[in-house]
């Protein structure tokens, strides 16, 4: 083993001493710091700094110094490569010790951060071996998993947070409590940055750290946040901070605005403006419930629904279990014969099967086609005390109510509640009705969301496969159930001429075209996974051996009718049955050494492990 190899080898030792040792116990400028001290040791290092790539800017650990470098006036092949215009851009910042530095990117190729350093003869020597590009993989590696679990930690923090002052804020009915809650919310969770309070004419509060909103007198990104509802940022350069207004939205009102400042240079992200919003929308909400409690005692009752409702809705439940809570609440409040939860799929609506019976059985087209023609019409909330056909005939259920479900103003879906009595339903039930859907709207919402980004974390962007990581659940799951398997491991022969010849879209696309085909061959028999590279692997539970040695033969033949450019596939199989008692990772090695065999016997074949020879 070499210098260079030994040094790699330590680094990885290193890493996963630091990541095992030091991940639940640190924060992640400690870790960073760990990081640069390790590499300074590793390379005689004298003088380092890490800088943390955050909002389109390198950011040093130490938040004092100045942010030293912004990609957003640099070319696009500068703001990735970035070159020497960091080093350059850093002489004169007080870090013009620096005469070298590391890049480290993720998987996407974007950066994470940055080391600069006073280079040395150790660092040189290593510098100039192959060697180089291993240690940017292992560090920017590291650095993108803590970077990613101080993201998750970060979001959890936020999330926990949120559930707490919502769930203060559903316990009062004092404004003041309110308002001064949510003002200490923001406090902690930004305390960089100047908050202040401003509230509309018509809000009565004891507070005394609050202004009232000024027309005249307000800026226009201000006004333009109090009268739209919506979250507004500007850059004022003229009293050189950034401000943000956050409004305290209600579902009858604005009651105010949440006003931060912060230095001119910061880009509020994302998350930390969601979060912002969603604390004053919770606030919001809050005040408007404070003020019903104050107009009238009769609506105490119902508001205490909404509110046991929103604290059942908003606990990460999966949408089935969301929609039978949301059912009984409305069974329980309402007492309607029949209720049905309806989602948008395209032009046509998808009945959930939470819905009563009504709508399940075969009755439900004819109950509920009526109802969605209607609703197509109008797209906005039915309550129909009396229904009657179009010949005045009495309908068999006279009381409708239809609420929307609602994301950012887009009808996702509908609950529709049917009593046979007249007037069954009163108005006041039916703006109960509305509060109450409007609460569930956003959780339902945000968990048809989280289905749809957990589908993407499992699917190939590229090819629509599953991932590497969710066959190997799926696979250690198939073993655990002691089911028989066969794995197939796929790859592309000659590829790379493809790619060479025809040019990388060309070979993005016989992989989409030989993923298409592999998907609709496995429908129901098995997963298909994107195993790396031009490699596909078919996971095929309770298909006997010589089922699946049939089927990897008939895909051998038809993969060139399929694929343009006309390639062919070679494959490496091996089953698993329960007597034979090894682990799942042998499963994935053996096919991988019968694949290897099939290429190395020239190709577009099948090799079975263990078998005497090539199928063909």
């Amino acid at each position: 083993m070499t210098d260079h190899q030994l040094t790699i080898k330590n680094v990885k030792c290193e890493m996963i001493e630091l990541f095992i040792g030091k991940m639940d116990y640190h924060t992640l400028d400690e870790m960073l710091n760990s990081f640069t001290l390790l590499f300074m040791r590793q390379f005689e290092i004298d003088r380092a700094t890490f800088f943390l790539y955050e909002n389109n800017r390198f950011v040093p650990l130490n938040k004092e110094e100045c942010i030293v470098h912004s990609t957003d006036n640099y070319t696009k092949e500068e703001k990735f490569g970035l070159g020497t215009s960091l080093i350059s851009h850093l002489i004169g910042r007080g870090f013009g010790f620096a005469d070298d530095y590391l890049i480290f990117r993720g998987n996407d190729q974007s950066p994470l951060g940055a080391l600069i350093f006073k280079s040395t003869e150790q660092w040189h020597a290593f510098a100039a071996t192959p060697y180089l590009s291993e240690l940017k993989m292992i560090y920017g590696k590291f650095i993108a998993q803590i970077v990613d679990k101080d993201h998750l930690m970060q979001k959890e923090k936020n999330y926990r947070k949120l559930f707490e002052i919502t769930e203060f804020f559903n316990s009062t009915m004092d404004s003041n409590v309110i308002l001064e809650g949510m003002m200490k919310t923001i406090n902690e969770l930004f305390p960089m940055y100047e908050s202040e309070l401003l509230l509309s004419h018509d809000q009565n509060t004891n507070m005394q750290t609050y202004r009232l909103f000024d027309y005249l007198h307000e800026r226009g990104s201000t006004i333009d946040a109090f009268l739209s509802g919506e979250l507004t940022v500007e850059h004022a350069s003229d009293l050189q901070c950034t401000i943000l207004n956050a409004p305290i939205r209600g579902r009858q009102g604005i009651y105010g605005l949440l006003q931060m400042n912060a230095p001119l240079t910061t880009d509020f992200s994302y998350t930390q403006k969601n979060l912002i919003r969603m604390i004053g929308n919770a606030a919001g909400s809050a005040l408007e419930n404070a003020s019903l409690y104050a107009q009238s005692h009769r609506l105490v009752n119902d508001l205490q629904l909404v509110n046991d409702a929103s604290k059942i809705l908003n606990s990460n439940l999966p949408l089935n279990e969301m929609l039978s809570y949301l059912k009984e609440q409305l069974l329980k409040a309402f007492k309607p014969n029949e209720i049905a939860f309806l989602f948008v799929d395209g032009e046509e609506y998808k009945i959930s099967p939470e819905s009563t019976a009504l709508f399940i059985g075969n009755r439900a087209n004819a109950s509920i086609q009526p109802i969605i023609i209607r609703l197509k019409e109008e797209e906005e909330a039915i309550f129909d005390p009396n229904r009657t056909d179009d010949n005045g005939h009495l309908k068999e259920f006279r009381s409708l109510a239809a609420l929307p479900i609602t994301d950012q103003k887009v009808v996702k879906g509908w609950v529709i509640l049917l009593h046979k009595e007249e007037y069954y339903f009163s108005f006041d039930n039916f703006k109960l009705m509305r509060s109450l859907i409007s609460h569930s709207s956003l959780a339902i919402s945000n968990i048809i969301l989280r289905d749809q980004l957990q589908e993407l974390v499992n699917k190939d962007t590229l090819t629509k496969l599953f991932t590497r990581s969710y066959l190997n659940k799926a696979v250690e799951k198939s073993m655990e159930k002691n089911e028989e398997a066969v794995f197939l491991l796929v790859d592309i022969d000659d590829f790379k001429h493809v790619n060479d010849t025809y040019g990388h879209a060309t070979g993005d696309l016989v992989l989409q075209q030989i993923s298409e085909f592999l998907l609709e061959e496995t429908e129901a028999i098995g997963i298909v996974s994107r195993w790396g590279g031009e490699e596909i692997a078919l996971f095929l539970p309770s298909v006997p051996l010589n089922d699946s040695i049939a089927f990897a033969k008939a895909i051998i033949e038809q993969i060139p009718q399929v694929t343009n450019p006309e390639v062919t596939i070679s494959i490496g199989l091996s089953s698993w049955e329960p007597q034979k008692g090894i682990a799942f990772k042998e499963l994935f090695q053996q096919a991988d050494k019968a694949l290897y065999e099939a290429k190395n016997k020239g190709k577009n074949q099948l090799v079975i492990h263990g078998a005497a020879s090539t199928v063909h």
